[in-house]
């Protein structure tokens, strides 16, 4: 019985270790963006592919990212798009607006919500509900982001997220796919699945290129959004 008692509390160690081991690895993947002491300029493009995997737009966009704060740049046919994202929420700004709006995460462009693009923060805005060997249960901390629960999974070198509403319907499927950037592995890949229109569709994220650019952490403000979207344009 002591014997049955052993190996069964050495499965659970090992279960829970194994979960933690491979949602510390996503994490150390997707925050390799981030960093605490520089800033870096990614260039990026959006791809709309159809139900049929044909693509039928390609869009620029270029961000640059100093921990957990980003400023990104999507074209648009008429003018380009700003968006910043800090912890305490994320921002929209163009032309038209004399001053940057406070949006959701669920605030959409091109069908894409910006809380996929601008970077979900996992470790501060989701708190871990379940966890087995195969996969970590998230359940929302508060309220920046929209989703309610996300079920992460590993797919060989690839991770799945998949996100949940507060009925427990899946809505949406975002794929992480890896690849070395600048020598780092990272999630230079973010394919968007929306399943709550299930229209056959999907958007890739792609990052092609990381530099190290220089601008002060106090710029990711939304009162200092003008100063950034300057240096965005002359990157």
């Amino acid at each position: 019985m002591k014997k049955f008692f052993f190996t069964f509390i050495l499965f659970i160690s090992f279960s829970l270790l194994s979960a933690e081991d491979f949602f510390t690895d996503f994490l150390s993947i997707y925050n390799s963006y981030e960093s605490l002491s520089s800033a870096y300029l990614y260039t990026q493009k959006l791809l709309e592919y159809n139900a049929d995997g044909q693509l039928v737009s390609e869009t620029p966009a270029k961000s640059i990212v100093f921990d957990k704060y980003e400023v990104s740049r999507i074209e648009q046919k008429k003018e380009p798009l700003y968006f910043l994202s800090t912890p305490a929420g994320y921002w929209i700004k163009n032309n038209k607006l004399k001053q940057p709006m406070k949006i959701s995460g669920n605030y959409k462009v091109m069908d894409i919500q910006m809380q996929d693009i601008l970077r979900l923060d996992f470790e501060n805005d989701f708190v871990i509900e379940q966890k087995t060997d195969e996969t970590v249960f998230l359940k929302r901390a508060n309220k920046k982001s929209t989703y309610s629960f996300i079920k992460i999974m590993q797919n060989q070198n690839d991770y799945i997220a998949e996100i949940y509403d507060n009925k427990m319907q899946k809505i949406k499927t975002i794929k992480y796919i890896c690849s070395n950037l600048n020598e780092v592995k990272s999630f230079t890949t973010i394919q968007i699945y929306d399943e709550f229109i299930a229209s056959g569709s999907h958007y890739d994220y792609i990052t092609l290129a990381q530099q190290k650019t220089s601008v002060s952490k106090m710029l990711f403000n939304p009162i200092y959004i003008n100063e950034l979207i300057k240096l965005l344009d002359t990157l």
